[in-house]
């Protein structure tokens, strides 16, 4: 196998964890939404917003910048350095996550709603508990592992799904009927605790797997190593080298969520709308429509995450044309199955917000959201995408700068269209859009600049991009004929989801056929090709 396809192959099972982790988040979001109304998850994103920003300040860019660093050290064989690193790791994260998470519930009152609150505080401990699940999860990761990552993924929702569920409708009970408020500021309250169940539990598994498998690692034999050692003051110095530009590219890329919901609450107050109205239109742009388009965004974490230590490595070793064949398989890749995925969400959004948000008064507001807001799932994935490479390629305070640039002219266009339109939340879903489209184009330039990496096009979007809309429009006829004859919602919903699945695939088997190395870099795509070829000769 080759290096890019074992990429691409750790990238697949991430993926494919992430993917069922944000299934599992929409299928617990669903009964929760019920629970806790529109309100309540106004009330949990602001929370969440708030905390995912300090997150993101304190602990989030830890798995990156620990891949980067120990994957660089192993390639150049310093094995005594991985071990110094990992210790310097867990101090930086007990000093900065705890002070962090203390800070944040002394300040909650001051920075979000007073319903808002209770969720923000139970939150903090999370902080604290992420950025050490985030350093097992880098090293593992720096191993060209992701299976441990992916299963501490899986658990930690489970648990997640089922704490949030049973904390929220425990929290609520002395309020159903009572007050409506409450029951959205408690249920969120409860939500959040699901949150931290989650990441403790993750935290616990990976511990054990440390344990357990540390000693198979070659940094634990005795051969091939390299005398050379870093000081520990050198070692917290490279630390903060890479992990304060990628803290600041993330915290910048992610930034838009929080800025948004200021200006936005600050616009709609400005146009007199009823407060419970707009905390619930923006519980639906957060906690539906943007909760969707991160599940195929999963796809793109996944790579970015899998190329970073393989990259990292290549470059280390100044193998530039290995670096480049990484890149392309992993942005080829990517597209192949996240612009479907738009397409697929677009014209289905009115069953799918159906089935997983029923409520009636904002459903057609979430499928205009969704439906016209489906295009930021390709651009998000190709930034995020993009983002990792860079960062890769050590070029960490690029993204900063391309996100950064992004921010300002997002910030305008969204405060402008929000105070002379009447749009409201739509704004928002516009503004996700350009926003990562902005840093795409960005990040792409800079890539060239780089290494003098030029993306494909036809092979990357032009065709994935026929297919999908071929795909769209088969989809399109057989969901509404099945609802036409059976008046129903759910199986003519996953019949047309297979149909679709099936006809894509078809269509890029035929146009791939005679040049079946592009689909080669799918893992276990060779077998499968070589086998519908042994048939058809048959």
């Amino acid at each position: 196998m080759s290096r890019s396809n074992s990429i691409v192959k750790q990238a697949s099972i991430l993926a494919l964890a992430g993917i069922l982790v944000r299934i599992i988040g929409l299928l617990y979001r669903s009964p929760l939404t019920a629970m806790i109304l529109d309100e309540g998850n106004g009330y949990y994103s602001t929370a969440y917003n708030i905390y995912a920003l300090v997150l993101l300040i304190s602990s989030y860019s830890i798995p990156t910048a620990i891949s980067k660093l120990i994957s660089e050290k192993i390639a150049l064989k310093e094995y005594k350095n991985v071990k110094r690193i990992l210790k310097c790791v867990f101090i930086y994260v007990c000093a900065i996550a705890g002070s962090a998470a203390i800070l944040l519930f002394i300040l909650a009152p001051f920075i979000v709603d007073v319903n808002a609150v209770p969720a923000l505080r139970v939150l903090c401990p999370t902080i604290f508990l992420s950025g050490l699940l985030g350093v097992f999860r880098g090293y593992f990761q720096a191993h060209k592992t992701t299976v441990y990552t992916s299963v501490s993924q899986i658990i930690e929702q489970i648990f997640n799904a089922v704490v949030a569920l049973l904390a929220a409708y425990i929290f609520i009970q002395p309020y159903i009927g009572v007050d409506a408020t409450k029951v959205g500021s408690y249920g969120a309250a409860g939500s959040a605790l699901g949150t931290g169940a989650g990441v403790l539990v993750g935290l616990v598994y990976m511990i054990f797997m440390y344990l357990k498998k540390k000693n198979t690692f070659v940094e634990e034999s005795d051969e091939e190593v390299n005398e050379h050692v870093d000081s520990y003051q050198d070692i917290f110095r490279m630390i903060m080298h890479i992990i304060a530009p990628i803290i600041l590219a993330t915290c910048v890329y992610n930034l838009v969520t929080t800025i948004d919901m200021y200006i936005f609450y600050f616009a709609q107050s400005f146009h007199h709308i009823d407060k419970i109205t707009y905390i619930s239109n923006y519980g639906v742009y957060a906690g539906k429509y943007i909760v969707l388009q991160n599940v195929p965004v999963a796809l793109a974490s996944a790579m970015s995450t899998a190329s970073i230590p393989s990259i990292s490595s290549a470059w280390a070793l100044g193998n530039v044309k290995e670096a480049k064949a990484h890149i392309t398989s992993g942005l080829s890749v990517t597209m192949l199955i996240l612009i479907p995925a738009a397409v697929g969400m677009a014209v289905l959004s009115y069953p799918i917000m159906g089935i997983l948000f029923p409520q009636k008064a904002t459903i057609m507001t979430a499928t205009l959201l969704l439906a016209l807001g489906s295009p930021a799932i390709i651009f998000y994935g190709l930034s995020t995408l993009t983002n990792g490479i860079l960062q890769a390629l050590g070029e960490v305070n690029v993204p900063l700068r391309n996100a950064a640039f992004s921010l300002v002219c997002h910030i305008i266009i969204i405060a402008l269209l929000l105070f002379i339109t009447p749009l409201g939340v739509y704004v928002l879903m516009f503004g996700n859009c350009t926003y990562a489209l902005q840093v795409c184009y960005l990040n792409q330039k800079a890539l060239r600049q780089k290494i003098g990496y030029k993306q494909e096009i036809k092979r990357t979007y032009v065709i994935p991009l026929l297919a999908s809309l071929v795909m769209g429009a088969i989809v399109l006829g057989v969901y509404y004929g099945l609802f036409t004859l059976t008046h129903r919602v759910f199986l003519p919903l996953i019949l047309s989801v297979v149909v679709g699945v099936f006809v894509y695939f078809v269509m890029i088997m035929y146009i791939y056929w005679e040049h079946p190395a592009y689909l080669f870099e799918i893992p276990y795509m060779k077998t499968l090709y070589y086998k519908i070829k042994r048939i058809m000769k048959k």
